[in-house]
This record gives C-alpha cells, sequence and structure tokens, in this order.
C-alpha cells in the first residue's frame, strides 16, 4: 500500500475547525473519492495534447482519439469485458448509465423487472414506470429462498434483475453471481449496480456463455479516485445497436436523409455530443494505479478498518449499527447515537474533529426506512418536513465509508471524536 500523502491529491490539506486547522479525515468516500495523486498528473500531462475526437484530422485530434479509445479499452479489460459480444459507453456517471438502460430496454406487456431492498434510488427509480416486484431482506441480506422462488414462479416473464453490488447503506455484498444465474435460469438478465463495489472488490463479468454471465454493469469514476465526470455503462452490443438513442445530436448519426436516419454503431450511439475525453483519461490513469495497488492489498486494509470500526461502536454505549457483521461487505458503515440526530453526530464530528462523515438517507430512502422501521404515518411526517423545506428534520443514519487510503490511526480518532461527542452533548 502506498503512502496516502503520495497516493492521494491533497491527502494532508488541513480544514478548519472550533480549535483551530486540522488534517481533513474523509469517512464519506462512498459519496465520492479524491483523486489519485497520480491521476491529477494524467490530466496535466495529457491536458496540452487536448482537442476534439473522432472526426479532426489535426495530430491532436489523432492522438485525443487514441487516449478516448485506449481507456475505454482500460476499462473492458478492468472488468474482463470480450468486446465481440459487450460494448463500454461511457456516461456522466452510475445514475446516468442506469437512466439510458432503462431507455434501451423495451419492456413488453406483462414483462417485469425485479430489483431488490437495498437499492439506490437511480437504481430503483428508473425502473418505477414499469412493472416491477421487490426482493425482499433476511436481515440485512437479499432474501436468496424468496428470489429464487419468486423467478421459478415468473420465468418468462422476469426482463431484468437490477441489484445493488455493495450496499450504499451498510457495505453489504449481495452474490451477485449466485442473483446471475438464478436471473438467467429464469430468461431473465441482470443488472448490477457497482458504484459502491467497483472501487472495493474486483469484477469479473465473465464470458456471455457462463451463467453467471454479468450483463450489464455501471458504475463512476468518481468513486473510483478520478472525480471528473465520467460514467460507465457495459452491455451486450445488440441491445445498443437496435433501439435509437436516448439522446440524438453529434456523433450519434451516420447520415440523415430521405429514407431517414442511419444511427451510428455503439458505443458512438449513445454518446452524443463531444465526449470527456479528459475524464476518460483520469479513469484509465485509476485503474492503474488500482492494478499496482493490488486487490488483496486493498481488501485487506479495509477488512482491518472494518473490524476496528465496529469493535468501537459496538463498545460505545447507546450506539445502535446497521449491519454488525464484519464479513461480505465493503467499507460502508451506518449508526446512530440514542437521543441524538443523526446531522447532529455528523456537524459535531465535522467542525470539532475535522472528520468527514454523511448523515441522512443517503439516495436510498426506501432502504433507510426500513432499517428505520418507519412506519407509514412516519414515514408521511417525514415527507411533509422535506416539502416544508426542513429536510434536517427527517430521520436517517450516520454513515462511515473508507477508501483505499485510509488508515487505522484516523479510525482511532474517530472513536476519540465519539466517545466525546457522548460525554458533551
Amino acid at each position: 500500500m502506498l503512502e496516502p500523502t503520495n497516493l492521494i491529491y491533497g491527502h494532508s490539506q488541513e480544514v478548519p475547525t472550533r480549535r483551530g486547522p486540522t488534517p481533513y479525515i474523509n469517512f464519506d468516500n462512498a459519496a465520492s473519492t479524491p483523486p489519485f495523486t497520480r491521476v491529477m498528473e494524467a490530466l496535466c500531462r495529457e491536458a496540452r495534447w487536448y482537442a476534439s475526437v473522432h472526426r479532426g484530422a489535426g495530430y491532436k485530434s489523432q492522438y485525443s482519439t487514441q487516449l478516448y479509445e485506449a481507456a475505454r479499452q482500460s476499462v473492458g479489460k478492468f472488468v474482463g469485458v470480450d468486446f465481440d459480444h459487450d460494448v463500454v459507453i461511457f456516461t456522466k456517471n452510475t445514475t446516468d448509465s442506469l437512466n439510458k438502460l432503462s431507455h434501451y430496454l423495451p419492456f413488453l406487456s406483462g414483462e417485469q423487472v425485479v430489483y431488490t431492498g437495498v437499492e439506490h434510488h437511480s437504481n430503483e427509480l428508473p425502473w418505477a414506470s414499469k412493472d416491477s416486484y421487490c426482493i425482499g431482506l433476511d436481515g440485512y441480506q437479499i432474501n436468496l429462498a424468496e428470489t429464487e422462488s419468486y423467478f421459478q414462479a415468473n420465468a418468462g416473464r422476469i426482463k431484468l434483475l437490477a441489484v445493488s453490488g455493495a450496499s450504499n447503506v451498510t457495505g453489504y455484498i449481495p452474490p451477485i453471481y449466485t442473483l446471475a444465474e438464478i436471473a438467467h435460469r429464469a430468461g431473465a438478465k441482470i443488472l448490477v449496480d457497482a458504484a459502491q463495489l467497483a472501487a472495493h472488490h474486483p469484477i469479473d463479468v465473465l464470458p456471455p456463455s457462463d451463467p453467471r454471465h454479468l450483463d450489464f454493469v455501471a458504475f463512476s469514476a468518481h468513486k473510483m479516485y478520478a472525480p471528473f465526470g465520467v460514467g460507465v455503462l457495459i452491455g451486450p452490443r445488440e441491445i445498443f445497436r437496435h433501439t435509437p438513442p436516448s439522446q440524438v445530436g453529434g456523433g450519434t448519426v451516420q447520415g440523415i436523409g430521405p429514407a431517414g436516419v442511419v444511427w451510428s454503431e455503439p458505443p458512438d450511439v449513445e454518446e452524443a455530443g463531444s465526449p470527456n475525453v479528459l475524464g476518460a483519461v483520469a479513469l484509465a490513469e485509476a485503474l492503474k494505479v488500482f492494478r499496482e495497488i493490488g486487490w488483496d492489498s486493498i481488501i485487506e486494509n479495509e477488512k482491518i478498518l472494518i473490524r476496528r470500526t465496529l469493535e468501537i461502536l459496538r463498545e460505545l454505549p447507546d450506539v445502535t449499527l446497521y449491519n454488525p457483521d464484519p464479513d461480505n461487505r465493503v467499507g460502508v458503515i451506518s449508526f446512530n447515537v440514542a437521543g441524538h440526530h443523526h446531522l447532529e453526530v455528523a456537524q459535531y464530528l465535522a467542525e470539532e474533529w475535522g472528520i468527514g462523515v454523511r448523515s441522512g438517507c443517503f439516495c436510498a430512502r426506501s432502504y433507510v426506512q426500513r432499517l428505520l422501521n418507519l412506519t407509514p404515518t412516519a414515514i408521511y411526517s417525514a415527507q411533509k418536513k422535506i416539502i416544508n423545506h426542513q429536510p434536517q428534520l427527517v430521520p436517517g443514519l450516520v454513515r462511515v465509508s473508507f477508501g483505499c487510503y485510509n488508515q487505522l490511526h484516523e479510525v482511532e480518532k474517530l472513536a476519540q471524536a465519539l466517545a466525546e461527542f457522548q460525554s458533551r452533548c
């Protein structure tokens, strides 16, 4: 593991607190990650050669096109894409990717999308206009028995299973390859929202002939230490070839005339306008850094942080943990302190200690409401508070989320801060 000061751009940056400036501790990596230093260096190096891609005859245009397409190949290699079958499309972020896919997948009358009880809004709301079914939970985990039973009973009717690769609320990692087999046996495809998984665990989409093949995968560069506006959508080339694009304009057409529109081939057909070349370059460089650090190192460091943080939170009085299991998870830990609003805890950590965590529902309100056992009356009350511009009064959680650069001494500082909060507040 590289030293964080060298690995992360701005890692030693001091922030103001009530006690004076202090080095920032970022425990909000599930929301977004800071850039790798190497990513910043790559951006500065390649920006001098930047020009519009694909149709420019000039040297810089040709060079930028090579960079952009090389980045696409790097992303595909990172997750094991077979480019003869699948395509890598650059988008704005995971949310954009999932919305594009909801446009592309045609649903006939009676066809259904199934999603799970742990989903982020971005993998729930795009399917709201479809006939949909939500798989329930067994504790903090997806109920596999219910999933198997439902797919068997509705084989041929279910079009898609949409599932998070890792929960942004509890860190739980669903068994995506088992779920892929269940979906495929019923004639459905699987979509993995890998926004919270891609920076923590290796992903292999596997060959299309494999029953565990991941048909669609989406993730964001800004959660992978390249926060410059690029997302990824991976899926079968043929699906994007036979449906008009979700956005039309420059780059999406090969010709227009009396015979109609001749659409470009994927991925071009779904990358309308001038693409984010430098964002793609940033992601490609970040993937190089991941390979150099190594997954074993990343996973082992995260396990140490998870176990110690769970231990600390269990030892503190009046703390409720949401998913206390140290295994089968990424470094996302949510909790509450009895008698204190989640925002109060988060603000204290930030203002007194320079520790950045997140509080609220994390764009997963359906899941958080279930975790809090909110009644329909309580949910309605929370909605009224939002309508009345009082979101700070809505029930929620405090979330700590780790990056590959976080260290044990930062967790110990969190322990001190929480103990002090409980003694003073």
